[in-house]
């Protein structure tokens, strides 16, 4: 007996009519060993009811031919009338040419002579088995290819043609893009899709790849029923004969028109973009200048109140310095005319009076050192907020310039767009140098007291 695989065999459900009871029950009882089910009838009308009742559960029909009611042929030739495929093996005690004439026109499998030989049942069953098993996975794999192609057809424009490049079938989803119908190209040559920006070479290669069996891969502008266009990433293969010989070409495309139009728009957004960025760059240049100009105005402003402000307090400490030697003066007139009452009263009560007005001096001289230290500190406020708006100013520059050079990063190669930015960056920061440089130079000119005072932080 030649090997058997009963894992292909329990898959399987067997009916197996037969109307002698023990030979029915002998060989049921064995199949039962093999199959995963085996349903029994004891003649050919019980057979057919079984066969209708349970048609999705039986996968192979074993039959006498002679029994009463109705004979074994008679039984497959109703259920042929609804079910073409079901294999069938036939048992009988004869070897009548006319059964197997019938058998033959019913499409039995086999047809065993009574007794049965178990191992060569068992061998037919096993070669049955191993068929029924292909075409489960055949029709498995029919079934994975009948998923794909609907994904395909469902997501894809799908066109096929014949050997001379005529359509010979076009998808929904190409009925849908285009807006026309599919009786308007069947017929028609693939190339009188073609837009007319397109050159008519692309098609002669295409038409060459599939004569060649190659396959063809590229993006096409096809037109459409209105006249607008779509345009598809597109393969094209060779459809085969069973000899291998070239029957025509499947098309496969998929719609870019959006993404296309879509960078389309991004390049030219860009390209409005570069020139708004070199205004916007000359802009903010010119801007950036005007605003060092005001800084450099109000430093010069700052030092002419500086500078008056000196000359203020050298006033005032000269007036004080007078008036200590003045009193210097009184003091030592005093003493030499201490002795002279008469002299002595008199000086005295001009002496009060000089006490008075040197009172009033210093007075006056207190409010001036109130004054001026008002002065210095509001010049120092004022010079500390002029440093922090000129450098915020400068970080906002900076961050503008950095902000430009990476939206110029993104359109692409402006390299040259790129060196003027950093240069007008280097200008910034060499005006900020020259700022600095002024302030310094405007810190040694100064008293250094005074410089000390206002730029302590610095």
């Amino acid at each position: 007996m030649a090997t058997i695989d009963k894992k292909l065999f329990k898959r399987l459900k067997v009916l197996y009519v037969e109307d002698d009871s023990s030979v029915r029950n002998e060989l049921s009882s064995l199949l039962s060993n093999f199959f995963n089910n085996v349903y029994t009838a004891s003649n050919g009308e019980e057979g057919l009811e079984l066969y209708i009742s349970k048609q999705k559960d039986i996968d192979i029909i074993i039959a006498d031919i002679n029994m009463p009611k109705m004979t074994g042929i008679e039984m497959l030739e109703e259920i042929r009338k609804f079910d073409k495929n079901i294999p069938a093996i036939f048992t009988t005690a004869y070897s009548d040419t006319e059964f197997l004439i019938d058998a033959i026109k019913l499409k039995v499998f086999e047809y065993c002579i009574k007794p049965i030989d178990i191992r060569l049942l068992i061998n037919t069953l096993g070669e049955l088995a191993n068929i029924l098993y292909q075409d489960f996975l055949l029709k498995q794999q029919n079934r994975k290819l009948n998923k794909y192609k609907d994904i395909i057809y469902s997501n894809n424009i799908v066109i096929r043609t014949n050997k001379n490049m005529k359509i010979s079938f076009v998808n929904n989803l190409f009925c849908e893009i285009t807006g026309f119908e599919k009786k308007d190209l069947i017929g028609k040559d693939l190339s009188s899709l073609k837009h007319k920006d397109i050159n008519p070479d692309i098609y002669k290669n295409i038409y060459n790849s599939i004569l060649s069996n190659k396959q063809w891969n590229g993006q096409l502008k096809n037109i459409t029923k209105d006249g607008n266009y779509y345009i598809a990433e597109t393969s094209a293969i060779s459809t085969l004969s069973d000899t291998g010989e070239v029957t025509g070409c499947l098309i496969i495309q998929k719609d870019e028109t959006e993404k296309s139009i879509k960078n389309r728009e991004v390049r030219t957004s860009l390209i409005k973009d570069k020139g708004q960025i070199l205004i916007k760059s000359k802009e903010n240049s010119a801007e950036f200048q005007v605003n060092i100009n005001n800084l450099r105005d109000e430093i010069e402003v700052l030092k002419n109140k500086l500078n008056e402000t000196r000359v203020e307090k050298d006033r005032y400490l000269y007036s004080i310095e007078k008036y200590t030697n003045e009193n210097k003066k009184l003091k030592l007139e005093l003493k030499q005319y201490k002795d002279n009452s008469s002299y002595l009263e008199q000086k005295n009560a001009q002496n009060k009076m000089l006490l008075k007005e040197n009172i009033d001096m210093k007075n006056e001289l207190k409010k001036l050192n109130s004054k001026f230290e008002n002065i210095k500190e509001e010049h120092k406020k004022e010079c500390k907020q002029i440093k922090i708006n000129y450098e915020v100013q400068i970080d906002d520059f900076e961050q503008e310039l950095s902000t430009l050079n990476e939206k110029l990063s993104e359109i692409g190669n402006v390299e040259s767009i790129s060196q003027k930015l950093n240069y007008w960056k280097e200008k910034a920061k060499n005006e900020a140098q020259k700022l600095e440089k002024l302030e310094r130079d405007v810190i040694q000119l100064g008293d250094k007291t005074i410089m000390a005072k206002l730029f302590k932080n610095r």
